[in-house]
Formats: C-alpha cells, structure tokens, sequence
C-alpha cells in the first residue's frame, strides 16, 4: 500500500499559538550581463533579513528562513511554520511577482502577515491601481500609459494638459526606472524615455503629471481599524535642472541624497489630509496589516496619491516605513511587534509572549 504524500503545512489541525515563524524572502544579488543593473533593486540585502530575525526571536518565538529559491516548497513542507512574515518581492519580471509567496501561502493554508495575493498584484501595477483610487475619489496625479509605437502619436498632445510628466514602468518599485532626466517637456524627450522604459524593462511606460511639491510618506498599520502609525517628508536632493522628485540614484546613496522631516515640519493640515487619504486608500483596495502610502504635492500644494506599497521594506537601516516609525516617536521593535500582533489577531491566532500593542500617533 502506497504512503500518502505529506501535503505540506496545513492549517486543518491549527494550533491556537505561534511558535514558529517563518520569513520569506529574496536575497539581493547582482544583475546578469544582459539584465539592468536594478534588476534585483528590490530584494533584501542579508542584514535586513537578519535583522528582522532577531527582532522576532526576542520576542520567544523560534523563527526560521525561507528564501524564494528552488528549494522554497521542499524548505516549508521541512520547517512548518506556524505563521509567516512574507517581505519577498517575487521571481521574475512580471506584474504579478509580488503575489506569488501570498497565492502559495493561500494554497497551503499557511497564515501570513501582509496583504493577500490579489492586494500585492493590484499595487504593483501602477495603471490598474490608478484607475481604482480615481474610482474612489482619491487624490493622484492625471497618468497616461503608453505600450505602443502608435502611442507616442494618438497621445502625443499631452502637454495640452500639463507642461511637464514623469516616466516610470509601470510595474516596478524602489524607484527602478526613474531617473535624473526622467522629467519631459517635449514631444522628443516624452519619445525617448517612453522608448527607455520598453527597452530596458519589457513593459509600458506611465507618463505621470509631474508634481513639484514635497514628498510625504504616510505609515498604516491594522485592522481594526486601520491606523496611520507616523509619516514625514522626504526631501531628495534636487536634480540639476532644479526638480526635485526620488530617483534610483537617491535611493541607493540615500544618506547623501536624501534629507527626512518628522510629522511637525509639516501643517496640521496637509497631516490630517494625507492621513485621512493614506487610510480610505488602505481600507478601498483591500490591504491588510501594513502599507506605506507615498504622496506628492501638486502646484497648489493638494498632496496627491503617487504610489502604494502593501509590501514596504523592512530595513531598519534604510527602509522608509522604519524610518517614518522613528520619526514619529516609535521604535523598530514596536512596529514589528504590531505588525504580528494584528495578523495574529486577523487569523484569530494568540499571542503566547506579549501583550496588546499600543500603537501610537493614532491622532492622525
């Protein structure tokens, strides 16, 4: 009689408690000879994996790692883990890569921290989340998406609209293909960076209304409801041409390039707007646990919807969502430990070590 194949981890016979967590990443390399040289921009370096490690296993649970590689499945079905923290970005270049851990934690019935498959693939694809916050009556810039030769001409008179646009991929995120010459004003300059982007990523182009105020960067965490847990401005050194937007090339020499304000350097007013917006974002597209939500003020400084992220980086060297927290009077401990707590709490699964997190800056 042949033995059944163990079906891996499952949540049939689910402990109420957490002992085991698991982290699944993907670990930052170097881009081939035929790949851009961000090709992996937004994989975790080992230290931020470490790092995060530590931090859990301070609070009694035994943590394991479970890099996306080939040996990813086999790697569960040995560990299985209670729980999981997922930060992998996804193997490939497609627009749904972010979904992937998610759709195969589903699948296994493994409870996870973070927002589902359909919340990561939606995110990562700039044109359908636009489409969806203008839906919602949320603030974001006007965007045009361009995938074809004939695009440059039966959209070419966009500047009817707005004097200058940005270009970026349309799915990609830590700033990949956005550059110092990435602003257009042009017909010719719109051409040439559209043409950049298909070439060097293999994807339509966003031609997005280019917005000269600050940055700011709001935190969510939750449920119940959700709530905003800090946010700043984020200042990038201003090109040579004097604009002032966050490139690739901030973003790796960040400490030279980058200046960051807390909460009181802003007005109540644009605090309590992008506050209000970051939330009804979170809760219309469905995340859960936590995002970050980044904005940007247009000319007469209304603070628009740039991007969101349900899969904000974790580094608490560098990441913005830890640096925010701090910003705001939070320690990097904290903001993990909420993070669990409320997909704990999602699951309907106790907590064997620690109390309730009090989060702070709900005032928001």
């Amino acid at each position: 009689m042949m033995e059944k194949e163990d079906p891996g981890p499952s949540r049939a016979n689910e402990k109420a408690e957490v002992r085991v967590i698991g982290i699944t990443y993907n670990l930052r390399r170097c881009a081939a000879g035929d790949e851009p040289d961000d090709r992996y921009e937004e994989y975790d370096c080992i230290e931020t994996v470490q790092s995060l490690k530590d931090t859990i296993e301070a609070f009694g649970f035994k943590v394991v790692l479970l890099e996306q590689n080939d040996f990813f499945f086999d790697a569960l079905r040995q560990t299985k883990p209670d729980f999981i923290v997922n930060i992998a970005e996804g193997l490939g270049v497609m627009r749904g890569r972010e979904s992937q851990v998610p759709a195969i934690l589903e699948s296994l019935g493994i409870p996870y921290a973070g927002s589902d498959s359909v919340a990561c693939a939606l995110a990562l694809d700039k044109w359908l989340t636009h489409h969806m916050l203008v839906s919602a009556g949320l603030p974001v810039p006007t965007l045009f998406m361009f995938s074809e030769e004939g695009d440059l001409w039966t959209q070419g008179q966009i500047f009817s609209h707005h004097r200058e646009y940005i270009v970026k991929p349309r799915w990609e995120g830590s700033s990949k293909g956005v550059f110092a010459d990435s602003i257009v004003r042009t017909h010719a300059e719109l051409a040439e960076r559209v043409r950049r982007i298909w070439e060097r990523y293999r994807q339509p182009a966003i031609v997005e209304e280019y917005l000269p105020g600050i940055e700011i960067t709001v935190g969510v965490l939750g449920n119940r409801p959700p709530q905003v847990i800090g946010l700043m401005a984020v200042n990038p050194e201003p090109t040579d041409d004097g604009h002032s937007f966050y490139t690739l090339e901030h973003k790796r020499n960040w400490k030279q390039k980058v200046r960051y304000a807390p909460p009181e350097a802003l007005g109540e007013e644009i605090r309590l707007s992008v506050s209000r917006d970051a939330v009804r974002c979170f809760q219309f597209l469905e995340l859960k646990d936590i995002a970050r939500i980044d904005f940007k003020l247009d000319r007469w400084g209304v603070p628009k919807i740039i991007d969101v992220n349900p899969l904000p980086g974790l580094s608490e060297a560098y990441s913005d969502l830890p640096i925010l927290y701090r910003l705001s009077g939070g320690r990097y401990e904290e903001l993990v430990r909420g993070l669990l707590s409320e997909a704990f709490a999602r699951y309907g699964l106790s907590w064997p070590y620690l109390v309730e997190v009090k989060l702070p800056y709900a005032e928001y």
